[in-house]
């Protein structure tokens, strides 16, 4: 009887693939193997992450180590380890005890003293039976305990091919038999070449091998065959042995020339579609001559033979005119015929339209632009898709607002834009800089600038005088990011108040973020308005500012010699310079709605004064309007007065012309002559009267051969006092008329019948006035005799 020491045995095994050693010797019948109590062993079956016994097999131990079975590695250990009552499996509980799977049937002895636990040592039988060590027998509710392989060889296989085989090389395979079971293997072994798809029939390798081998030991058996053409498709090698098949995969490489990779180009519509294969000299077998060919959309275009030696490889490159491919995708084919192998690939054919759509620009700086500086942009080129061929060249524009600056070809290639740098330098002609611009054919893009150009006036005079400039500075500043050249105008509202035409333009250049100041000056003419309104205006943008004139008021307005106009008329009034600096203003004198006089004032910053003229009575008695206005005038309407003027007795001065002059003079001086000859003989009554009558005889002779007779003489006295005038009249017999007269301020005396004819001198004298005399030839009506502060007036009237 043979003998098989048994362990029943369970723990958290941490070693599944603890080895077996199978160097035991056969043992005679009833030997008992010396087999340790191992507790903390690798189990069967079941979790191993399980600390407690319950749920796992009751296992027997072969040559001293656990039995594995199914978790055992390498097939060294039998296949069916557990021990079975009545077919059903035992395990071990977790109190220990050995007990039957399903039901949980205690293993006793047969009389029933005794349960079975992990810590009993167990024996096989010659006929399989499994009991004590001491010979008592086991069963389960009368049935025996059972091991089932205790008399099976059990073969443990190692098939070695290494490495990788080709046709026409020898391929020699290695097998390793083990027997792990009890009883002995004696078989014929055959090792055979399979097609797991089942193209091909089993291929035998090598001759059938007989092997008879017990319990433990190791037979190595080695299988041979050269490989031919087809065996390529062999995967995997087959050993059969005692009915059971263990099977090893294996490569066998083909002989053959293999098309490894084929690369195409994405062509544009007319350009040539390019065709790369690489090719590879596979195997061992002699080949010869092959063919390579080409088929667009299943039509062979071209077909050429190539030679490769053993292991060498090559590229075969291909070309095609698109010109005839009227799809949008075709299909492309390498074949080896020789070898049945072919790849294919769809290629897209890019028209035109498409080829440019799919390029494009983008702009990927902030570009600084300045006059007298390089602008410089940078722009991404790039290609939409797969670039054909690997790389297409990009007509690239670069604009500047509807300029073109630049134009270059950018080469994209596949996976990646092309970073190009266009660069320019601006100059006057180059402004307003609206935009830039890169473009392609399919897309562009477009970079705006902004224009930020503020006019404003930083420093003006607040205050101007007619004889000083009026200043001004206007600030232009670029907030933009675009330089700016640009007329700058500064003008006045009004043009008539400064000299010249009133405006005033320069070009301005600046730059963004800078500034510039202008200076601007204007000459103020007397008449310039109170106030004048400066603007400054560029084509984007304008500022105003006021400059104010000081303002000249008048008060206390005074019209004297209004009841006795023809003594004279005096408009005065008080006149300030309200403003904060000296000017010179023009006084305006009305009468009425007639502007009768003006006057020239100037006055410091504050300063008042009185000013004053003598005006020209109006033409008849009546009420009338007067005042003063300077040019600034404030206080018109308190300077607005109105008076009740006599000119009755109108000033014979309005009435002399320059023309009548002699003539007038004639008349007077023979009423004179008249006046003369009665102061000569007033004391002498009757004397007087003769004298008078031949005086005057003479002077109406005289005037009357002058002006036809009849005239009168009249003398007034223009002087602000009382004042003795003399008049004398002569002719050729000499002095005619004498008189000296005492006249009030603005009285006047007239003497009738002047001479007719003849010519008369008329002299007029006063005490603290230089005399004058006037000759007058001709007829004349009235001499008029004025006295002023100046002179003596003589003329006609």
């Amino acid at each position: 009887m043979v003998l098989c020491g048994l362990l029943l045995t369970a723990g958290i095994g941490t070693a599944a693939g603890a080895e077996t050693d199978n160097t035991t010797d056969d043992f005679e019948s009833g030997e008992l193997l010396e087999i340790e109590n191992q507790t903390n062993v690798p189990l069967a079956t079941g979790s191993f992450d399980d600390t407690g016994y319950y749920g796992h097999d009751a296992v027997v131990t072969f040559d001293g180590d656990i039995v594995r079975g199914e978790n055992a590695a390498g097939d060294e250990t039998p296949k069916d380890p557990t021990i079975t009552v009545n077919g059903e499996d035992l395990m071990v509980a977790d109190d220990g005890t050995v007990e039957t799977i399903t039901d949980g049937r205690h293993v006793t002895t047969s009389d029933g003293n005794k349960t079975v636990t992990i810590d009993d040592n167990l024996v096989v039988t010659d006929d399989g039976i499994v009991e004590l060590a001491d010979g008592t027998s086991l069963e389960v509710d009368g049935a025996s305990i059972e091991y089932s392989a205790y008399d099976q060889g059990i073969p443990s296989t190692n098939v070695s091919a290494d490495g990788d085989y080709s046709e026409g090389e020898q391929l020699s395979v290695t097998v390793d038999i083990t027997n792990v079971g009890y009883g002995n293997i004696r078989d014929e072994v055959e090792l055979y070449g399979v097609d797991t798809d089942g193209n091909v029939e089993d291929r035998l390798i090598g001759e059938p091998e007989f092997i008879n081998e017990s319990g433990g030991n190791t037979t190595s058996l080695t299988f041979e065959r050269e490989l031919v053409a087809g065996d390529h498709q062999i995967d995997e090698l087959r050993l059969d042995i005692l009915s059971e098949q263990f099977t090893t995969p294996i490569n066998i490489t083909k002989s053959e020339i293999a098309i490894t990779n084929v690369e195409t180009n994405d062509p544009v519509a007319g350009e040539p579609l390019t065709v790369a294969a690489d090719l590879e000299r596979r195997g061992a077998l002699d080949l010869g001559d092959r063919t390579v060919t080409l088929s667009v959309d299943g039509t062979e275009v071209e077909s050429r033979s190539i030679t490769l030696a053993q292991g060498a490889s090559t590229t075969e490159e291909f070309s095609y005119d698109t010109g005839d491919i009227n799809a949008s995708e075709v299909d492309i084919a390498v074949a080896v015929p020789e070898d049945s192998n072919t790849e294919r690939k769809a290629v897209t054919v890019v028209s035109k339209d498409a080829h440019n759509e799919r390029m494009s620009a983008t702009v990927i700086n902030e570009p600084t632009a300045s006059l007298s500086e390089e602008l410089e942009v940078v722009a991404n080129i790039d290609y939409d898709g797969t670039v054909p061929g690997g790389e297409t060249v990009v007509p690239t524009t670069f604009r500047i607002g509807d300029s073109v600056e630049g134009e270059r070809n950018v080469t994209v290639e596949d996976g990646a834009p092309t970073e190009a740098t266009f660069s320019t330098y601006l100059d006057s002609g180059s402004v307003p800089l609206t935009s830039v611009t890169v473009e392609t054919p399919g897309q562009s893009d477009t970079l705006e600038f902004e224009r930020n150009l503020s006019t404003k006036f930083t420093d003006v005079d607040e205050s101007f005088g007619s004889e000083e400039s009026l200043d001004a500075v206007v600030t232009v500043e670029n907030d933009g990011e675009t330089p700016e050249v640009v007329e700058l105008t500064v003008a006045v509202d009004d043009p008539d108040g400064v000299a010249d035409d009133g405006s005033e333009t320069v070009m301005v250049t600046v730059n963004p973020g800078e500034s510039v100041e202008k200076g601007f000056s204007f000459e103020p003419t007397e008449d310039a308005p109170s106030e004048i309104e400066l603007t400054a205006e560029t084509d984007v943008s304008s500022d105003t500012a006021v400059a104010i004139r000081p303002a000249f008021t008048v008060e206390d307005v005074k019209l004297e010699g209004a009841d006795n106009a023809n003594s004279g008329l005096t408009m005065s009034g008080n006149v300030t310079n309200t403003g904060e600096r000296a000017d010179t203003q023009s006084v305006q004198f009305n009468l009425g709605d007639e502007l009768v006089a003006e006057e020239s004032v100037t006055l410091a910053a504050g300063e008042s004064k009185t000013v004053e003229t003598s005006i020209e009575p109006p033409a008849e008695n009546g009420e009338y309007s007067y005042n003063m206005t300077a040019l600034n005038v404030s206080g018109a309407e308190s300077a607005q007065k109105s008076a009740q003027i006599n000119v009755s007795g109108k000033s014979i001065l309005d009435r002399v012309t320059s023309l009548g002059l002699p003539l007038a003079l004639l008349a007077v001086l023979a009423l004179l002559a008249i006046a003369a000859v009665a102061l000569k003989y007033r004391d002498d009554p009757e004397a007087l009267q003769a004298q008078l009558l031949t005086a005057k005889s003479r002077v109406q002779n005289a005037v009357q051969g002058v002006v036809g007779g009849g005239g009168s003489v009249i003398v007034e006295n223009g002087l602000p006092r009382d004042s003795t005038v003399r008049l004398q009249i002569k002719d050729e017999s000499g002095v005619v008329f004498q008189e000296d007269l005492q006249l009030a301020d603005g009285e006047q005396r007239e003497f009738p019948s002047l001479p007719g004819d003849g010519q008369f001198e008329v002299g007029v004298g006063v005490d603290d006035v230089a005399s004058h005399s006037e000759v007058f030839q001709g007829a004349t009506s009235d001499i008029g005799v004025v006295l002023q502060p100046d002179g003596i007036r003589i003329g006609e009237l």
